[in-house]
């Protein structure tokens, strides 16, 4: 009832999304499946007509027909064979279009903390990210299944107007061919899923001959022989499953070889006895010792694709229990600020699935364009603060605010608008730098509302020029998913230039400058502030020295606020800062801060 019900699913999807695609799919598969059955009567006229003509000197003209007929259906059959595999890409190109709105929306509405959940984790892998596929994969296998189905079916058709006793003696040997062939097959797809745990282990070796930083491990550490050790044994578990499974499927495939031999005498000795008897013409007899092969093929056929829309109807599953994920509980509709302050009211909040309470209630207030830091050893909770004023969490207890309203009741695009985020750890996308640049502007027909004059002010200030300007195509430069053809420090740029040619009112700066050098740390905070100007900058760092001139700084000791003020007053007043200061700064900078 599953693999229907997903099956229905598939083709439900289909036709929302690509129905003109899909409905040519569907009929570039199933018309073929007749061509087989139509094949064997007109050869059996063709051969019948050929007869006569030769006896008699009459009926060119019908046999003209019947092999112009004959050559025109072998023609379409080939064409629209060719056709199913074009109209099979431009189904997939089309639900890629189709879908991916639907899927980025879905993807959206759930809840940050849902992504942290192993069985949603596990969903998501299973749909392997290409959730289309999936859909494409089963309505496919669905549609051929069904037309190997219709052309083993119409074929026994045709063999049963020649005999009934043919056409029930074919079935009764085609029946258990398929089921053995079916049952081969799926022991064989087993094989393969039981064995996927290690082929992924070996491909994860194997991708270490290509890591030069992983080569250089192995040399220093002198580790070839442990890996070589991982790849045996990876290897042997592969080879032991295979040879458990091997026996049962040469058994099964035996079985209906069996089954194929015992077919073909059947019809040898009945269609003989059938023409001897004077009950079948030399064109009956012909035509189907000719399509003999052609219905083993097909059978053989039909089993694999019952298997293989098996297997897709259970991937399938995943993409239902994806649809299945339950949506945030969105009452998110306000649009409309009253001030720009920042306002963390008794909050508290531990990660689901874990009973830590990482804030501990926290309370603090941000004015509208301050500049405000927060430090603390790590685990204290600064990342977090970050998360929540995001609106990616909900806090357990208290309120998180801004401009007087629970972010909770803000829009998500309007809080989104509010935020320029640079995170730990920078991320690009693949495409070109000017499109990672312009990636938070609103998009539409394929353009960003940002301009390149402030694409490339944003680069100015984040200290890319240099190395944008050093490359052959700039701005128009790829970078690769991940950002893996630039270095630490140039990605952590691009990151900042990012949030900064947003113009936003809110900076949200997580670690941000750990990857930069000195010169360039100095060089590029003196930028911003000249063009944060009014905005309300946070910065989470590890350094204090990317803190010293902040308007107040957080100190957060084990989820709780165990200092506030200046770096001065900190210094005199607050004994966990002074401990962060002391491992970092030397003694002249201390004293140069204040009076320890």
């Amino acid at each position: 009832m599953k693999i229907v019900r997903n099956c229905v699913l598939a083709v439900k999807l289909i036709f929302q999304y690509a129905f003109r695609h899909g409905l040519l799919y569907v009929l570039v598969c199933l018309i073929p499946g007749f061509f087989g059955g139509i094949r064997v009567i007109l050869v059996q006229k063709l051969v019948d007509r050929g007869l006569v003509l030769a006896g008699t000197g009459q009926g060119l003209e019908m046999m003209a027909v019947t092999g112009t007929l004959l050559v025109t259906v072998l023609f379409f059959w080939f064409v629209l064979e060719r056709l199913q595999g074009y109209e099979d890409k431009l189904l997939e190109i089309r639900l890629i279009g189709s879908m991916a709105p639907d899927i980025m929306e879905k993807l959206n509405g759930i809840e940050y903390s849902a992504f942290e959940q192993k069985e949603i984790q596990m969903i998501l892998q299973r749909i392997g990210g290409e959730p289309w596929q999936n859909v494409k994969s089963c309505f496919s296998a669905s549609v051929c299944t069904v037309q190997a189905l219709l052309s083993v079916f119409f074929l026994l058709g045709v063999y049963a107007s020649l005999s009934p006793w043919i056409g029930m003696g074919i079935f009764l040997v085609a029946v258990p061919m398929v089921f053995l062939n079916f049952a081969a097959t799926r022991r064989l797809q087993a094989v393969i899923s039981g064995t996927t745990p290690q082929m992924r282990r070996i491909e994860d070796l194997k991708r270490l001959f290509q890591d030069r930083n992983a080569m250089y491990e192995m040399k220093i550490f002198g580790s070839q022989e442990w890996i070589a050790g991982k790849w045996d044994m990876a290897a042997s578990g592969i080879e032991t499953e295979i040879s458990r499974a091997g026996r049962k499927v040469l058994a099964l495939e035996g079985g209906s070889k069996m089954l194929n031999i015992t077919y073909f005498v059947f019809m040898i000795v009945a269609m003989t006895y059938l023409f001897l008897q004077e009950r079948v013409t030399v064109g009956q007899y012909a035509a189907v010792i000719g399509s003999l092969s052609t219905v083993i093929g097909q059978i053989q056929n039909a089993s694999w694709n019952v298997t293989n829309t098996f297997k897709n109807a259970l991937d399938m599953e995943y993409y239902r229990e994806f649809l299945a994920i339950p949506a945030r509980r969105d009452r998110r509709n306000v649009d409309t600020l009253s001030h720009g302050d920042i306002v963390f009211e008794n909050v508290s909040f531990s990660y689901p699935g874990s009973d830590r309470e990482v804030l501990k209630n926290v309370t603090f207030r941000i004015k509208a364009g301050e500049k405000v830091a927060f430090v603390g050893e790590n685990g204290a909770g600064k990342s977090t603060i970050v998360k929540l004023l995001c609106g990616l969490y909900e806090p357990d207890a208290g309120r998180v605010m801004m401009g007087g309203v629970d972010i909770r009741d803000l829009s998500q695009h309007k809080l989104r608008s509010l935020l320029g985020y640079v995170p730990q750890k920078a991320v690009l996308f693949s495409g070109d730098i000017a499109s990672n640049l312009k990636f938070g502007g609103t998009w539409q027909d394929g353009a960003s509302d940002i301009t390149d004059s402030s694409m490339e002010e944003a680069a100015r200030i984040a200290q890319a020029t240099e190395f944008i300007e050093s490359k052959t195509e700039k701005y128009h430069s790829e970078i690769s998913q991940g950002g893996t053809n630039v270095s630490g420090g140039q990605k952590q740029r691009l990151s900042i230039a990012r949030a900064i040619a947003k113009s936003p009112k809110i900076y949200l700066f997580d670690d941000s400058f750990s990857a930069l050098d000195y010169k360039t740390d100095v060089t590029l905070r003196r930028a911003l502030r000249e063009k944060t100007g009014d905005a309300t900058v946070i910065i989470v760092a590890q350094r204090i020295s990317t803190i010293l001139n902040a308007d107040r700084i957080i100190v957060l000791d084990d989820g709780k606020i165990a200092g506030m003020g200046t770096h001065r007053e900190l210094l005199r007043e607050c004994e966990a800062y002074r401990e962060i200061a002391r491992s970092q700064l030397s003694e002249a900078e201390l004293k140069g801060g204040a009076t320890v």
